[in-house]
């Protein structure tokens, strides 16, 4: 799985079309606003926190139906960082914010790639086991 953050219209979604345009990726489902069913097709997922905010669910149950989506299936997941600026006053949009923040970090733990998208500039921040070596190895 490879996970994009970036804040709001921070270009993540034109950053992963291109990317994946570029790779003559033609065969991955976008999804947005909703999980895609699970299986093993590939699947571009995006508007998580839409999601999450409609979906009904416990913290529990969503990351659960997130990890599912994901499994064993080329996954690449676009998430918005919500986590930053002024906090809301609203007790459920808090409450929304920490939500993701805890799936998020559910996510990245498990992802192979991380890259974090800032006004279009991509920054990568996990990049697979050859990431995990060398930090293994102290350098």
């Amino acid at each position: 799985m490879h996970v994009f953050i970036g804040g709001a219209h921070n270009g993540k979604r034109a950053y992963v079309k291109e990317l994946l345009k570029a790779q003559g990726r033609t065969d991955i489902q976008w999804v947005e606003g909703r999980l895609p069913l699970p299986g093993t097709e590939p699947v571009v997922i995006a508007g998580i926190e839409q999601w999450l905010a409609q979906c009904g669910l416990s913290e529990e149950q969503a990351i659960r139906r997130m990890m599912e989506a994901v499994h064993n299936r080329d996954a690449v997941v676009v998430l918005t960082d919500i986590g930053r600026g002024i906090v809301p006053m609203e007790a459920d949009q808090r409450e929304l914010r920490d939500i993701c923040g805890r799936l998020y970090q559910r996510l990245m733990s498990e992802a192979d790639e991380v890259t974090r998208i800032w006004y279009g500039i991509a920054q990568t921040l996990k990049r697979g086991e050859q990431d995990e070596n060398l930090y293994e190895n102290g350098r």
